[in-house]
């Protein structure tokens, strides 16, 4: 049965091209001759985010122009961004992952949260416990918890000095007490939320930052 293709399938179409067709044939196109300087010609991406933003879409090409997302508030994507791409290549990568898997076209919240705290783990581990070769979120936030004196944070405390770990330790026992999908079988195992998921990513943006910046160090 033949049928006009809605909104929301023309959305899907946009996402899959942008996924999955050559990137270098959507990209803009400089053209040069011998007598005007170059001009830039916009290719098919940055015409459909054209598109998308002339008509008030609630949906935005994403930053890395490999599909459609949700659109939110450009500083936070902006941020979240910026902490991806300055990251290490693994926490970046699960960090963009989680975004992806909250925003996209088709939301997956369990996907958004453990892709979360695998970026927390990829920025920690090396940082925190660099020879354990087994190392979690949770043997992380138990080590800074047990051996709190001998580590520090850049913000500084009532006295000025550089304060105590207690938020990351805060932070990161949020994020992995929060994830009730890692397992099945328990009381408490469920999937998770999709509110969850959201809130996650920028607490875990917030943790990769500081791990990546040095935020968090041992003191001297």
């Amino acid at each position: 049965m033949n049928r006009y293709l809605d909104g929301e399938d023309l959305l899907d179409v946009i996402d899959g091209i942008l996924r999955w067709w050559p990137k270098s044939e959507l990209d803009d196109v400089e053209k040069r001759d011998w007598i005007s300087d170059p001009k830039i010609i916009p290719g098919p991406r940055s015409q459909l985010s054209d598109a998308l933003n002339g008509g008030g879409s609630a949906w935005r090409i994403n930053t890395g122009g490999g599909g459609v997302e949700r659109r939110g508030d450009e500083t936070i994507t902006a941020a979240t961004a910026a902490t991806a791409a300055a990251a290490s290549p693994e926490s970046g990568g699960h960090l963009s992952a989680a975004w992806t898997a909250a925003y996209g076209r088709h939301p997956d919240p369990d996907k958004a949260y453990a892709e979360a705290v695998k970026a927390v783990e990829a920025a920690a581990c090396p940082v925190v416990l660099p020879s354990n070769g087994t190392a979690t979120l949770g043997k992380v936030r138990d080590h800074l918890r047990d051996a709190s004196a001998k580590w520090e944070l850049v913000v500084p405390g009532k006295d000025g000095t550089p304060g105590p770990v207690t938020p990351v330790i805060a932070l990161m026992t949020t994020l992995w007490e929060g994830q009730r999908s890692r397992h099945a079988g328990t009381p408490t195992s469920r999937r998770q939320l999709q509110t969850e998921a959201e809130a996650v990513i920028h607490l875990a943006a917030t943790l990769v930052q500081w791990l990546h910046s040095g935020a968090l160090r041992r003191k001297a």
